[in-house]
């Protein structure tokens, strides 16, 4: 042991590391869990009820900023065409400094996954989405899977792993819809979708990463997407949280045999 804590280290020296190491293994699984990105599949129903009860006030109850100058507008194609989620769940958490946009800490950290996750809704219109599942079904799912998770190819990308799709902009996908992807499976078709049907199959595949069979309001439109089975567990019960959870026990151990030791020593 005298690699680890030196010949000369006094016993109290021994001890505060002991210390510092124990405060690190609660705290590790904490840490890591609070930075990821989420697992679950968003709920619509909690996004828009969170939305109405404290956007709506400036965004408009259609998201298009019409209530105050300056609020984002969730509905204007080249905006939201370079945006993803984490910088709409960013901006919830900590507003925006110099303006009207507050800080929405006080909701938990799955509330303001939903409600970064609705505002797509009103980037979608009930023509798109019904457009866009039609070309996705008869061009994409053979490879993609019918609920869009890459089941169908190995490779495939997978549009219900919420974690990679919070991070994704839609530019980055029209143009790998429009291109293909060179040394992959993902042919080209723009020679064979117009420009609009390319943004529409676009738009329906951001509807994978929603849970529940919440229904869109787009100018007192309604419409319904089939219901995607939810990812399920929590953090803890995922492979990625169960590895944090036996590091942690290791950590664990270990300190109480140094400590155990360093008592024994004094």
């Amino acid at each position: 042991m005298n690699i680890i804590w030196g010949n000369n280290m006094s016993c109290s020296g021994k001890m505060w590391i002991i210390s510092c190491i124990f405060t690190f293994s609660l705290f590790f699984p904490i840490v890591l869990a609070s930075g990821a990105y989420p697992v679950e599949k968003f709920s619509l129903s909690s996004g828009r009820e969170i939305f109405n009860s404290n956007c709506a006030g400036c965004h408009g109850e259609k998201g298009d900023g019409s209530v105050l100058k300056g609020a984002f507008n969730f509905t204007d194609n080249e905006l939201m065409r370079t945006k993803n989620s984490s910088i709409f769940f960013n901006v919830v958490t900590n507003g925006v400094p110099g303006t009207a946009m507050p800080s929405f800490g006080k909701l938990s950290t799955p509330q303001r996954w939903d409600v970064a996750a609705y505002l797509w809704t009103f980037w979608t219109d009930k023509v798109a989405v019904e457009d866009g599942r039609n070309i996705y079904q008869k061009n994409c799912a053979s490879c993609h899977g019918t609920n869009g998770d890459g089941s169908g190819l190995l490779g495939a990308f997978d549009f219900a792993n919420v974690s990679k799709m919070v991070t994704e902009e839609p530019e980055v996908f029209f143009r790998s819809v429009s291109n293909g992807i060179n040394g992959t499976a993902m042919p080209p078709w723009k020679d064979s979708l117009s420009e609009d049907e390319r943004w529409d199959s676009v738009k329906y595949i951001w509807t994978f990463q929603f849970k529940d069979n919440s229904q869109l309001n787009h100018s007192s439109v309604k419409t319904t997407f089939d219901e995607i089975p939810p990812t399920g567990g929590i953090w803890y019960d995922k492979p990625a949280g169960m590895v944090i959870v036996v590091i942690s026990i290791i950590l664990a151990v270990v300190v109480l045999y140094l400590f155990g030791k360093g008592m024994r020593e004094r």
